[in-house]
């Protein structure tokens, strides 16, 4: 599994965030009759509303306390939730949804205009999370981001209680599978969703907040309400979250059974836990590379030689990967073949050859995040020495507090840099549409007219044959040009005690606990 390359985006976490020391956390005495299910984030979220979303830690909190119109399943498809169904109305450009006859936690119903009043709220200009994004293509959304109409323009219509009409500006056949991103859950209007008020508000996921208390700690109950969603899922333990910033605190606290839910193994400790029925390996949709900025935007040669010089299994044994380094980190199922780096010195030195001596002699940098923590300077470190030993490359490294990282990849970017990305749905096109010359994230600076027509195509394409061929034909254009080094499948090691079952973690590393069950 490759670990170590989860804990950069996992590290990504919303402003406002605080972190107090953690040696004094243990486990609440409690007189619950079923034991209590405990997990931890690395820090303590401001809030559980939906359009403070900034990252994939967030998502382990909301996910359970809020829930929108459908969700994804363990195999990464989208199935209904609060909605019952969503047929297209207009060709793959207007979205028809029939909300179930579904409460809140307080009872109330849920409305379809608590649908559209949470999304017009994550077009406030305070609003800075991922939802912003994922609804971009509903009509209007664009121009209400900008100030140029009202929110109340917005292509999203209650046509009733229970009917909810979505226009979008142009045919997008993955909206659906944005409705169950957690960032597009409702809340309901007039209520605070902040930690102050966090008890008071009511919630339509399978849990609430019953306690929100002042040593870091989340008590969630289940949310008895949740049944009119699904009518199965009852009887459920209580969760407590805690916020251990530290993985060997956390794994610590893991063995001595105060946590029975460990998020991330620390990677060094994988061989030791290899062999046990509490370990889980699962694999998550993400893109991680070795990115060129735009300086080496021309310099095919320099970029061939440096992806070509790199042994790819040497680094899979270094993590103990499942996926390999040099494939893109996407599910191979969603693609017809699968385009992979090859290492190979004597072509890398080849390319070296050709390249200008200014170049040769230059001393560069490897820009990383620091929230990769010891793992990602590991593999920082092992591709420094690579480039080195097969190229004479001189290279140094540099790790960047978060913040400062990502204002630098979007303002100036690096010359080389490593990114980690966190998929928003669990398709091709959400990887690959990063790349694209308009695309916020696209830190490379990719402007390629036959990649623009690639991504249109994987972008219309109507079945899964289609999409297949589309997909491998798009990365196969990042691999072959070496505009990227993808850094292989991603799988997140995790540790859960026997007790529990139920616990889903998708494949956008959402936590489901809908169907949690305990025994002594």
């Amino acid at each position: 599994m490759n670990s170590i390359l989860r804990r950069l985006c996992l590290g990504l976490v919303a402003v406002n965030f605080s972190v107090i020391p953690t040696e004094t956390i243990s486990a609440k005495p409690t007189t619950s009759p079923l034991p209590i299910f405990r997990f931890n984030l690395t820090v303590e979220p401001s809030s559980v509303d939906p359009t403070r979303i900034s990252s994939s830690e967030s998502n382990y909190l909301v996910f359970n306390v809020l829930r929108g119109l459908y969700i994804i399943n363990k195999d990464g498809r989208a199935e209904p939730e609060i909605a019952k169904l969503c047929t297209w109305t207009k060709h793959f450009s207007k979205l028809r949804c029939e909300i179930k006859s579904a409460k809140w936690s307080d009872g109330e119903p849920i409305r379809a205009i608590d649908f559209v009043e949470s999304w017009r709220r994550l077009l406030l200009p305070t609003t800075k999370g991922l939802g912003i994004v994922l609804i971009q293509g509903i009509k209007n959304a664009a121009k209400i981001s900008e100030g140029k109409l009202p929110p109340e323009s917005l292509g999203v219509l209650a046509v009733s209680d229970r009917i909810l009409e979505v226009t979008l500006e142009s045919e997008d056949r993955d909206f659906v599978q944005s409705l169950a991103h957690p960032a597009l859950a409702a809340t309901r209007t007039g209520f605070a969703y902040n930690r102050e008020h966090a008890t008071t508000a009511p919630y339509s996921g399978p849990y609430r907040v019953a306690e929100w208390s002042s040593n870091q700690r989340l008590s969630l109950e289940p949310n008895p309400h949740y049944k009119t969603i699904q009518p199965n899922h009852s009887n459920r333990p209580s969760v407590e979250v805690l916020v251990i910033e530290d993985d060997e605190t956390a794994l610590n606290l893991y063995r001595e059974g105060t946590l029975t839910f460990l998020r991330r193994l620390p990677t060094h400790y994988l061989k030791n836990w290899i062999k046990s029925p509490e370990l889980f390996q699962i694999p998550v949709a993400r893109f991680d590379y070795l990115g060129f900025g735009p300086n080496l935007r021309n310099e095919t040669d320099f970029r061939k030689a440096l992806a070509t010089s790199l042994n790819f299994e040497e680094l899979k044994l270094l993590y103990s990967a499942l996926g390999t380094p040099g494939c893109p980190s996407i599910s191979n199922d969603w693609m017809k073949q699968v385009p992979c780096l090859k290492f190979d010195v004597k072509a890398a030195q080849n390319y070296w050859k050709r390249v200008p001596s200014g170049l040769k002699n230059k001393r560069w940098v490897i820009n990383y995040s620091k929230l990769g923590g010891d793992d990602i300077e590991k593999g920082m470190i092992w591709v420094q020495n690579q480039w080195k030993t097969n190229l004479g490359l001189n290279v140094e490294l540099k790790a960047t507090e978060q913040g400062v990282y990502l204002h630098s990849l979007r303002t100036n970017p690096p010359d080389i840099f490593r990114k980690g990305v966190g998929l928003d749905r669990a398709t091709c096109i959400s990887a690959v549409e990063i790349f694209t010359k308009k695309n916020a994230e696209n830190f490379i600076k990719l402007d390629l007219p036959e990649y623009e027509i690639a991504v249109e195509k994987l972008r219309n394409a109507s079945n899964d044959k289609q999409r297949q061929s589309a997909c491998t034909e798009v990365v196969k254009i990042l691999v072959d040009r070496a505009e990227v080094i993808p850094l292989g499948r991603i799988h997140f090691s995790i540790l859960a005690k026997p007790n529990f079952k139920g616990w889903t973690l998708n494949a956008l590393n959402q936590l489901d606990l809908s169907q949690l069950r305990s025994s002594p």
